[in-house]
């Protein structure tokens, strides 16, 4: 069974990193925390360019 956390760094294999975007409904889960911190900037840069440039 895969145990999601929220922020924070996955400590095994059945580990996951999920991250909920605060201005609209886009959710990401990701094997590690580089990985989700990528796939949310790039979320970030293409629906929300401003919330981006402040982030």
């Amino acid at each position: 069974m895969v145990t999601y956390r929220r922020g924070g760094h996955v400590q095994s294999d059945d580990e996951a990193v999920e991250r909920l975007c605060e201005h609209c409904g886009w959710h990401c889960v990701a094997d590690g925390y580089p990985e989700l911190v990528s796939q949310y900037q790039s979320h970030l840069r293409a629906e929300h360019p401003k919330a981006w440039l402040r982030a």
